[in-house]
């Protein structure tokens, strides 16, 4: 009796010693990263001033928020304290306001690990630990530690997601450079091209060269007597060959030795970056499905994206962030998209690619076109009574404006409703939408906690509505746009069997799906 005594005693002692674990400090070095980048600024700003021959009483405060930002950041490190128990991961911080936050080591959803190249520099890292609670602040939803040293940081991350679990290490997918050629295939290179414009006038202004009265006057001359159309044309072709470098510098920096792999214990691993390093952690127990989407600069020349539709990964919001823990791959092939999802869900094949979707019915596609002529109408009718009133120039950029929105709006609208479609192949629910970013998300059906029906004023009329799948995982909620009614109704009660059946009724006399409604 005393010896099972002693033994649940022992046991009882392995389990409360790390509940009792020290609380430990952030690693001091991040006082120095501080030092070092707000030093790096100083002498910036004190060499531009000193180009500019600034007066002495704008030099000499220059220093002065170099050493408050040392010391608030000397205190922040003073006051933080983080442990990691068997059951919680707490943290302590504050100054004014004195903070003590807990998360349940179960609640854990994703782990990210990142390091700026001064981070590099000093061997730190900064843990974001999320929770995947949806609340407005992202601060509030996420756990951050800034900074621990490498090793402490890997040792820390390994601890939240290590599960039970056997097996080897599996790479999944790493970069391939002949996907460089996507960086430069979508919308933000000609935005890229007019950031590099506008970033050489301020420097020029920064240095001294006064753009105003010596560029510009100067280029304006000499457009006067340039022949238009070769100079309009040369300009443009300048400002996407400019973004075209940029995006591609972007895309090397972001996906720089990118690695998705599946660990022993089955979570999935994807780390990137060049200069800023990045490692995102998935449970895979976590998982609800993957979503393939092809912006469409990226689906005319056959890429896509890959994320992941997991409880504490992405959300729209953060889908093009830094920090985005959802993307599964780069911009690549298709074919290498729809390889990586299915590999990622265990399947043989992606089950985005698999199924054959229903398309929906030409009601959507006459509601899409509607729009175009509104919004066409709307914007020539604004500047045609502004013409008017002011000017006839504008009257005419009015109808100009009108024709053009409306012709490229039936384009649209025609290249959206060729998009939509909904199916459903075996554990899975598929549904896809979107033109200029077509969406393609299978969900696992045993993923989804319930169905939203929503029904707008000019959607009754050709009995359109749109059917929502509600999952914990990604953004949350998952649309199959502009269906009829029934055939929504019909699709979501035969994707998840029993939730939407207390609701439905069928009308006397009738048959089929398309007779189904709401009671």
């Amino acid at each position: 009796m005393s010896g099972a005594l002693d033994a649940k005693e022992a046991r009882a002692a392995e389990v409360a010693a790390p509940a009792q674990a020290q609380w430990r400090r952030l690693d001091a070095r991040i006082i120095w990263v501080v030092t070092l980048w707000g030093s790096g600024l100083a002498l910036v700003t004190l060499a531009i001033m000193w180009w500019r021959n600034a007066p002495w009483w704008l030099v000499a405060p220059v220093p002065v928020p170099l050493v408050c930002g040392i010391g608030y950041e000397a205190l922040r490190w003073f006051k933080t304290r983080y442990r990691l128990t068997s059951t919680h991961v707490e943290l302590k911080t504050g100054l004014l306001t004195r903070t003590h936050r807990s998360i349940p080591r179960n609640r854990v959803r994703s782990v990210d690990v990142t390091a700026n190249p001064l981070h590099r520099a000093l061997r730190l890292a900064l843990v974001r630990v999320g929770t995947g609670h949806r609340i407005s602040s992202t601060k509030a939803a996420v756990l951050s530690l800034n900074a621990l040293s490498a090793a402490d940081a890997e040792e820390l991350r390994a601890g939240l997601v290590r599960r039970a679990g056997s097996g080897e290490q599996r790479a999944i997918a790493r970069l391939d450079w002949r996907w460089l050629r996507f960086g430069p295939l979508s919308f933000a290179t000609p935005l890229l091209g007019l950031s590099a414009v506008g970033a050489t006038y301020e420097t020029l202004d920064i240095m001294g060269f006064d753009p105003d009265n010596v560029l510009i006057p100067d280029l304006i001359d000499w457009l006067s007597e340039a022949n238009l159309l070769p100079v309009v044309v040369l300009g443009v072709l300048g400002l996407l060959l400019a973004g075209a470098i940029g995006a591609l510098g972007w895309y090397v920096e972001t996906w720089w030795d990118f690695r998705l792999i599946r660990e022993p214990h089955g979570a999935l691993r994807a780390s990137r970056g060049l200069f800023v390093t990045r490692s995102a952690t998935l449970e895979e127990e976590r998982l609800h499905g993957v979503e393939v989407a092809e912006p469409l600069m990226l689906r005319l020349g056959g890429g896509a994206y890959t994320y992941a539709v997991a409880t504490g990964a992405g959300s729209t919001e953060d889908e093009a962030s830094t920090f985005n823990t959802s993307a599964l791959l780069p911009p690549a092939p298709i074919e290498e998209s729809h390889r990586v999802a299915a590999a990622v869900l265990r399947e043989e094949r992606d089950p985005t690619a698999s199924v054959r979707l229903v398309p929906h019915t030409r009601h959507a596609l006459a509601r899409r076109v509607r729009w175009a002529l509104f919004c066409g109408l709307g914007l020539g009718g604004v500047l045609v009574g502004l013409g008017v009133w002011l000017t006839p120039v504008l009257a005419h950029i009015g109808w100009v404006s009108a024709v053009v929105v409306w012709g490229a709006g039936v384009l649209f609208a025609r290249d959206g409703y060729r998009s939509l479609g909904h199916g459903i192949t075996g554990r899975y629910l598929v549904t896809r939408h979107g033109s200029l970013k077509r969406r393609t998300i299978a969900l696992r059906r045993s993923g989804v906690i319930g169905w939203t029906v929503t029904q707008w004023a000019w959607h009754r009329r050709s009995t359109l509505c749109r059917v929502t799948a509600t999952t914990p995982g990604g953004r949350g909620a998952y649309h199959v746009k502009d269906v009829l009614m029934g055939a929504g109704l019909g699709f979501a009660d035969e994707a998840v069997p029993g939730v939407l059946t207390p609701f439905l009724v069928r009308r006397e006399g009738t048959r089929g799906a398309d007779d189904q409604g709401l009671s």
